[in-house]
C-alpha cells in the first residue's frame, strides 16, 4: 500500500471516529458513523448522552408589513439621513409617496448591500454607529416592497428611541481659506492648508465638518501636519493656479510625512468624535490639512467653502497619538509592484506591536514594552483596490480581524470606532493586507478615454496606489475589561430565507478570535481532556481560540442531533418531513474536546411548500454582446460618432450598469432564455441616476425583441433620478432564442441600471 493511500485512510478514520464522538455526521446530523472496535488499548467508552430532545415546533412567519407600522422607522433611521432635500443622495425618501416611487431600485440596493453604504464586513470587530441594515431590517423592507408597499395606519408608527448625542462645545471654527469650485469632473480631490490658531499645546477632542455645499461635498478628511512640515504644506497650495492642491487620501505632500488624521465627515453620519476621554495633542505652529472630495455627478459645480469645527482641551484622561502605518519598503521604487494586466495582486506586511509603541508611543505616554489600546479601524487604497484587511495576531495564538473590507470603494472611506477598545500587547503583531485589480477591464476613464493598464506601484497620484492603515493609540485603561472572546456570524443563509423540506441549506460563517482546526486534530475520544469526549463543566475554556462548531435545528439542547463541521462554508440538510413554518439554525462553537464555549449565533429560516410557478428571467446579465450598426434594429437612432468601450457597461451586483459619461450610445443584444407566448406579461425594472449635462438634451432607453420595439422611455436632461418599474403584455410569440436588444442613448456623466426583464408565470 502506498504512503499516500495510508495517509488517506488514516485521515478518513480520524473523521469517522470524530463524527461518532459528536453524535452525528453528514449534513443533517442524524446518521452516526461508528468508530472501529478493534483499536488496541481502546479507552473506556464515554458515558451515554441523555436522550435526544425533540426540536421545537415551527413558528408562524409574519409578512404583513406596512410602511407606518414596520418600514418607516427603518427608512428614517438608515436612509433619510442622506435621502432628503439638501443632502448628497439623489432623491428624497422622507415621505411615503417618495418611497413608493423607488421601490424596485431600493430592493436591488438592499439585496446587494449597496445601500446604506457600510464597507466593513460584518462578523469581525464591531464598530459604533453601524449604518448597515440588520438581518431583520433587510427582510422587513424587502418583504414590504415585494407586497406592493402597503401604507398602513399612521397611528402604528413607533420610532425607535435613540440616545441623543451630548452637545459638543466647539471652541474653534476654521473655514477653508477661500471658496473653491470643483473643476475635475465628476470627482475632484482637493486639499487645503489651514493655519492652526492655538499658541499653546492643546488636545483635539472632537472634530466636525459643516459642508458649504452638501450637494457636491462627497466626504472630508481632516488631518494635522507638524510645525516643521508646515512650510511645505503652505507652499503646495496654489501651485496649479487654483486654491489648494490636488491630493488623495490624507493629503500628503512630497518631502513631508503624511499628516495625522484627526477627524472626517461623510454624508449621513455627521461628526466622527475621537474616543471618549482621549485627545490628540497638537503643537503650536502646526497646520491643519483638509482633504475635500467633491462629486459633481448629480449636481453642477458650485463654489464651496466648508467649515471645520474643532473642540480642544488643555487636559484629557488619556493622551492619544494617531499615525498612518505601511511597510516602509513599499515606498521605495519597485517595493510594491502591481504588474500591468494582473487581475489579482496582494501585498501584506506585519510589524511587532512593540515596534509601534517604541516609534510612535511617546505623544500618548506609551513606552516600549508596555501594552496599549487600539480604538479604530481605517484603511486607504486608490482606485485599483479591491479588498483590504487589518489584523491583530496575539502572542496567545488568537487572531482578531480589526477591519475587513471585501469590496473596496475609493469613494466610501471612513474611520470606524470600535465598540470596545482592543488591548495590544508588546509581542502581538499587527498586519495590513491589500489587494488590487490591474487588469485592462478595471482601468479608469480620463476625459472619456479609458487608460491602458501599466505597471503600478506606490505613489501619490491618481493612477498610483497605496496600502495604509491608521492607528489610534492610547495607554490602557485600568477599569477596562480587555478580555477577547471568539465570535461567529452567520452570513448565509439570510434571515428567513426560504427552503423546501429536504433542501441543502448553504452555510457561510465568519469567525473572529477563533480558527477551525483539522478534523483529525480534535480530541475525538477525550484522550487529552479530563472530562472525556465532551469535556467537563469545570474545565477552563476561557482561553480556547480553536476548534469546530455544531449546528442545531430549532433546538437549544446541546445533546440534540446536530451537524459537526470544520469549514467556514458547508451545507446543512433539512429533514424531509419538516412542516412549513419558521425554524432556527443555531451555530455553537466548540473546543477540541467538544465543550461548548458559550459562543453562538442564530438565524431563522423558513420552510415552504414545494413551489409552483415562478417569474423567469429572459436575460443573463453576463450574456449581453455589443452589436454593430449592421445588426442593430435601431441603427437609425445611432449618433454619427458612437463611442462605447466594453468597460463602460458591466455586471454590477447582478444588474447591467452603464456609465454614459464613457458610452454615448449603448446597443446590446442576447438570445432570450425563455419561450414567451403572445399575451404573457413581461416585467421590466430599469432606473437612472440624476441626469445632468451642460445644455438641455434628451435621452432614451428601449427594449426590442426580434427587431420589434416593445418598450421605450424618453427623458429630459437635466432631470432627477427615476425608475421604470413596468409590466406589459407581449403582443406576439417570442420563442427562446429570440433576439433581445437593449438601447441607451444619453448625454453627460449619468448611470443607467437594468435590474430585470422577466416573464411572469
Amino acid at each position: 500500500m502506498t504512503l499516500i493511500k495510508i495517509k488517506f485512510l488514516m485521515a478518513a478514520l480520524a473523521v469517522a471516529v470524530a463524527l461518532s464522538a459528536c453524535g452525528g455526521g453528514g449534513s443533517g446530523g442524524g446518521t452516526s458513523v461508528q468508530a472501529p472496535t478493534d483499536q488496541p488499548n481502546e479507552p473506556d467508552p464515554a458515558p451515554e448522552p441523555p436522550p435526544v430532545s425533540e426540536p421545537a415546533p415551527p413558528r408562524q412567519v409574519d409578512r404583513n408589513f406596512t410602511y407606518h407600522g414596520d418600514a418607516r422607522d427603518i427608512i428614517e433611521r438608515k436612509c433619510v439621513t442622506c435621502h432628503q432635500e439638501g443632502e448628497l443622495a439623489p432623491f428624497p425618501l422622507d415621505t411615503y409617496e417618495d418611497v413608493t416611487l423607488y421601490g424596485a431600485a431600493a430592493a436591488f440596493s438592499i439585496e446587494t448591500d449597496r445601500m446604506p453604504p457600510w464597507p466593513p464586513t460584518k462578523g469581525y470587530t464591531p464598530f459604533q454607529d453601524d449604518r448597515s441594515l440588520t438581518r431583520q431590517e433587510k427582510f422587513i423592507l424587502l418583504e414590504w416592497i415585494d407586497a406592493g408597499m402597503p401604507e398602513g395606519d399612521p397611528a402604528d408608527y413607533q420610532p425607535a428611541l435613540a440616545a441623543a448625542a451630548a452637545p459638543v462645545d466647539y471652541n474653534l471654527e476654521l473655514p477653508m481659506p477661500q471658496p473653491y469650485t470643483p473643476t475635475l469632473l465628476p470627482d475632484d480631490h482637493r486639499c487645503f492648508a489651514i493655519e492652526w490658531p492655538e499658541d499653546e499645546f492643546t488636545y483635539v477632542t472632537d472634530v466636525n465638518v459643516i459642508p458649504g455645499e452638501k450637494e457636491v461635498v462627497h466626504h472630508v478628511i481632516v488631518s494635522i501636519a507638524e510645525p516643521e512640515d508646515a512650510a511645505l504644506y503652505y507652499a503646495a497650495g496654489g501651485e496649479d493656479g487654483r486654491p489648494g492642491w490636488y491630493c488623495l487620501g490624507a493629503g500628503g505632500v512630497r518631502g513631508a510625512p503624511l499628516p495625522r488624521q484627526i477627524g472626517g465627515w461623510v454624508p449621513g453620519t455627521g461628526r466622527e468624535p475621537v474616543p471618549e476621554g482621549t485627545g490628540i495633542g497638537v503643537r503650536p505652529g502646526s497646520v491643519m490639512v483638509v482633504q475635500m472630495h467633491y462629486n459633481t455627478l448629480s449636481a453642477d459645480p458650485v463654489p464651496d467653502q466648508s467649515i471645520i469645527q474643532v473642540a480642544t482641551s488643555d487636559t484629557v484622561d488619556r493622551p492619544a497619538v494617531s499615525f498612518l502605518l505601511a511597510n516602509p519598503t513599499w515606498l521605495r521604487r519597485g517595493g510594491m509592484p502591481i504588474p500591468a494586466g494582473e487581475e489579482h495582486v496582494t501585498h501584506s506586511w506585519s510589524i511587532i506591536a512593540n515596534g509601534l509603541s517604541f516609534t510612535f508611543g511617546e505623544p500618548a505616554g506609551v513606552s516600549a514594552g508596555q501594552p496599549w489600546a487600539m480604538h479604530q479601524g481605517f484603511m486607504h487604497m486608490h482606485n485599483l483596490g479591491t479588498r483590504g484587511r487589518t489584523t491583530l495576531q496575539r502572542e496567545d495564538g488568537s487572531e482578531q480581524v480589526i477591519l475587513d473590507i471585501r469590496d473596496w470603494d475609493f469613494n466610501w472611506q471612513g474611520t470606524y470606532n470600535f465598540v470596545d477598545e482592543v488591548l495590544v500587547n508588546p509581542r502581538d503583531n499587527v498586519t495590513i493586507e491589500c489587494s488590487w485589480d490591474n487588469s485592462q477591464a478595471n482601468q479608469e476613464f480620463v476625459n472619456g478615454e479609458q487608460l491602458t493598464t501599466r505597471d503600478v506601484e506606490w505613489g501619490d497620484g491618481t493612477q498610483d496606489e497605496m496600502c495604509l492603515m491608521s492607528v489610534y493609540m492610547t495607554p490602557v485603561k485600568d477599569s477596562e475589561d480587555y478580555s477577547h472572546h471568539p465570535s461567529v456570524y452567520i452570513e448565509r443563509p439570510t434571515y428567513l430565507q426560504q427552503f423546501e423540506a429536504g433542501d441543502l441549506v448553504p452555510l457561510r460563517l465568519v469567525f473572529n478570535n477563533f480558527s477551525l482546526h483539522d478534523p483529525g486534530e480534535h480530541d475525538h475520544m477525550g484522550h487529552d481532556s479530563p472530562g472525556g469526549a465532551h469535556g467537563s463543566a469545570d474545565d477552563d475554556h476561557s482561553q480556547v481560540y480553536a476548534g469546530h462548531y455544531h449546528v442545531y435545528l430549532n433546538n437549544d439542547d446541546d445533546n440534540a442531533e446536530h451537524l459537526t463541521a470544520w469549514d467556514d462554508n458547508y451545507f446543512y440538510q433539512l429533514p424531509n418531513n419538516l412542516p412549513p413554518g419558521g425554524y432556527e439554525l443555531r451555530v455553537s462553537l466548540r473546543g477540541m474536546d467538544h465543550h461548548a464555549l458559550g459562543v453562538e449565533d442564530r438565524i431563522e429560516i423558513e420552510v415552504v411548500e414545494p413551489s409552483g410557478g415562478e417569474d423567469l428571467s429572459l436575460v443573463d446579465v453576463d450574456a449581453w454582446v455589443a452589436q454593430s450598426a449592421a445588426d442593430d434594429s435601431r441603427a437609425a437612432d445611432r449618433p454619427a460618432d458612437v463611442s462605447c468601450p466594453d468597460n463602460s457597461w458591466y455586471n454590477e451586483d447582478g444588474a447591467l450598469e452603464v456609465e454614459t459619461g464613457y458610452c454615448n450610445f449603448l446597443s446590446l443584444a442576447q438570445p432570450s432564455l425563455e419561450d414567451v407566448a403572445a399575451g404573457e406579461t413581461l416585467h421590466l425594472v430599469l432606473w437612472h441616476g440624476d441626469l445632468v449635462f451642460e445644455e438641455p438634451a434628451t435621452g432614451h432607453a428601449s427594449i426590442s425583441i426580434d427587431g420589434k420595439l416593445v418598450w421605450e422611455a424618453q427623458v429630459s436632461i437635466p432631470s432627477d433620478a427615476d425608475i421604470f418599474d413596468v409590466k406589459f403584455e407581449l403582443p406576439f410569440d417570442a420563442p427562446a432564442g429570440s433576439k433581445i436588444e437593449y438601447h441607451v442613448f444619453n448625454h453627460g456623466y449619468n448611470t443607467w441600471t437594468l435590474l430585470q426583464l422577466e416573464v411572469e408565470r
